[in-house]
C-alpha cells in the first residue's frame, strides 16, 4: 500500500507526538532531582548533536554537508529555533507543570496562522479556524480537567510558555524553508549543533557533563536525548515535509491526547469527564484536517510552498 504523501506527514507527526507524550514526564522528574533546567538544555543540544552526527558520519556522511551560503540560515534556525524551543519549554515545565507547559507550547497554531495572515496574505478558511478552535480548546479542557494537577500557571512560566508557542511557530515556518533544500535530518544535526554551541556559553559543557554522575540521571539524559530529541524532531520535520506549518501546529496538538491514552492503557489512570471531552476535540480538529486534505491536495500542496516560500522539498 502506497501512502499519500499527506497521510505521510499526518503519520510522522503523530509518531513525533507519540514520542514527545511519553517523554515529557522525564524532565519533570530530573528537575524533581534537582538538575538545572539550564543545564538539561546543555546536555539535551549537545548529547543529541553528537549522538545524531555520529550516526550520519558513519552512515550517511553526505548528510552533513550545506553550502556555505545557507550557514547563516542554520545559525539563526539553531539558535531562535531549535534551542530557544527547547530552553522556554523545559523551563515552563520547571515553573509549572507537563500539562500546563504542554498547552502554552501547542498554542503554536495561533502564531503560525497569525504569520500567515499578516506577511503572506493567506486567508483562513472555515475548516481550518474550526480545527484550531477545537484543537486549541480540546487543549485546554484536557488540561483544566486533569485530576490533581491541572493549570498551574505563574508569571514566569505563563512568559516562558508563551515564549515556547512563538518559537516553535518560528522554526516550523522558517524550518519549512529549510527542508525545500535538505533532509530532515540535516536541518536537526546543525539545529542542534548551532544550539549547543550557543548554550556553551552559558557555561563550559565539561562543567556541566560532570556535575551529575548517578546512573539514573544519565539513563534519563540519553533517553530524553534519543526519545524526546532525535527521534520526535526527526518525524516531526519529516512531516513538516508533507504539510503546511499550520496544519503540522494543529496535528501537533495531538500530544496531550495520545499521553492520555496511554496513560489510561498502561497505568490505569481515569480521564474525567472533561479531557474525553478534550479529546474528542482535538481528534475531530485532526480528523477534519486530514479529511479536508484528501478533498483538496493540491491546494493544500500550495498553501505548504507559500508558507516556505518555495516550490519543491527532498528528503
Amino acid at each position: 500500500m502506497i501512502l499519500s504523501g499527506q497521510l505521510k506527514g499526518f503519520l510522522f507527526i503523530l509518531l513525533a507526538d507519540l514520542l514527545w507524550g511519553l517523554s515529557a514526564t522525564a524532565a519533570k522528574y530530573l528537575f524533581s532531582r534537582q538538575v538545572s533546567p539550564f543545564d538539561l538544555v546543555q546536555i539535551r543540544l549537545i548529547l543529541s548533536f553528537t549522538l545524531l552526527a555520529a550516526y550520519l558520519l558513519v552512515f550517511r556522511p553526505g548528510l552533513l554537508k550545506i553550502s556555505r551560503s545557507d550557514i547563516p540560515y542554520m545559525i539563526f534556525f539553531g539558535i531562535f529555533g531549535v534551542a530557544t524551543v527547547q530552553f522556554t519549554y523545559l523551563f515552563t515545565i520547571s515553573q509549572t507543570n507537563v500539562a500546563t507547559a504542554v498547552f502554552l507550547e501547542y498554542l503554536a497554531p495561533v502564531f503560525i496562522l497569525l504569520y500567515g495572515l499578516l506577511f503572506l496574505g493567506e486567508k483562513i478558511s472555515p475548516v481550518r479556524f474550526l480545527a484550531l478552535a477545537g484543537a486549541i480548546t480540546g487543549g485546554f479542557l484536557m488540561v483544566k480537567g486533569t485530576t490533581g494537577s491541572g493549570m498551574a500557571v505563574t508569571v514566569p512560566g505563563l512568559i516562558t510558555g508563551l515564549a515556547s508557542a512563538v518559537s516553535f511557530a518560528f522554526y516550523t515556518v522558517y524550518g519549512k524553508y529549510g527542508l525545500s533544500k535538505y533532509s530532515p535530518w540535516t536541518l536537526l544535526v546543525w539545529g542542534m549543533g548551532v544550539g549547543g554551541a550557543a548554550w556553551a556559553l552559558y557555561k563550559a559543557p565539561w562543567i556541566t557533563f560532570t556535575s551529575y554522575g548517578t546512573a539514573a540521571d544519565w539513563l534519563f539524559f540519553f533517553y530524553i536525548a534519543i526519545f524526546a530529541t532525535i527521534l520526535p524532531f526527526g518525524f516531526f520535520f519529516k512531516g513538516l515535509n508533507h504539510l503546511s506549518p499550520v496544519v503540522t501546529g494543529i496535528t501537533s496538538t495531538m500530544e496531550p491526547v495520545l499521553a492520555g491514552i496511554l496513560s489510561f492503557l498502561l497505568l490505569g489512570e481515569v480521564l474525567t469527564i472533561m479531557q474525553v471531552t478534550g479529546c474528542a476535540l482535538i481528534l475531530s480538529a485532526v480528523i477534519l484536517l486530514q479529511l479536508r486534505s484528501k478533498e483538496q491536495p493540491e491546494a493544500q500542496a500550495i498553501a505548504g510552498e507559500k508558507a516556505a516560500g518555495t516550490a519543491t522539498t527532498r528528503q
